[in-house]
């Protein structure tokens, strides 16, 4: 094995912006993607393309490669049931620019879900978020003033697993990947 020579700097560690996420199946995404259409403001910001619909439920942002099996491990330790949310209400977040939908009222189980992850990563030496978990689905980017939401059902989004995700971004925007997934048992499963 031969070492770097004088004056070369060891090559730096690959770095991977994951997040944990309520991925959508194909047939989840086909069932929502009209209704999450006509909630998508024309001509303001830049709306969410159905392939990057997701619940973000932890974001991990740059994980060092050999960090990567510590975040799969955390996730692994997570148990918790399948449990359905509703979307309830349409909101305009000023900071991040984002137009999103969210769920009033966060189901117990997936609270369960969220609090068990981020201590199972705050157990490996992650920084998991503080503030309360709010379960949302990005609409749309770059909204820069609100918009008044029309009226609209409740979409409902059947949980029965989470995923790890990793996020690329290239001169198109952000590419997300499904990496691992863990299911949510029923008690007693």
């Amino acid at each position: 094995m031969s070492s770097p020579l004088a004056g070369e700097a060891a090559r730096p560690e690959r770095q991977h912006r994951l997040f944990f996420a309520l991925w959508p199946t194909d047939e989840l995404r086909s069932v929502l993607a009209p209704r999450i259409r006509a909630l998508q403001p024309g001509g303001v910001g830049r709306p969410q393309r159905p392939d990057q619909w997701h619940v973000t439920l932890q974001f991990l942002g740059s994980v060092p490669a050999s960090r990567m099996g510590a975040a799969r491990d955390a996730a692994a330790r997570v148990r918790g049931g399948p449990c359905e949310i509703v979307f309830d209400a349409v909101e305009f977040w000023r900071r991040p620019e984002v137009l999103t939908l969210v769920a009033r009222v966060v189901p117990p189980p997936l609270e369960s879900l969220v609090t068990q992850l981020r201590a199972a990563l705050a157990a490996k030496g992650f920084e998991p978020e503080s503030r309360p978990f709010r379960a949302h689905l990005t609409l749309a980017r770059k909204v820069i003033h609100p918009v008044l939401p029309v009226a609209f059902e409740p979409l409902r989004w059947p949980a029965a697993d989470f995923t790890l995700v990793e996020s690329i971004t290239d001169r198109s925007g952000s590419v997300y990947t499904p990496l691992t997934s863990w299911s949510l048992q029923p008690s007693g499963a």
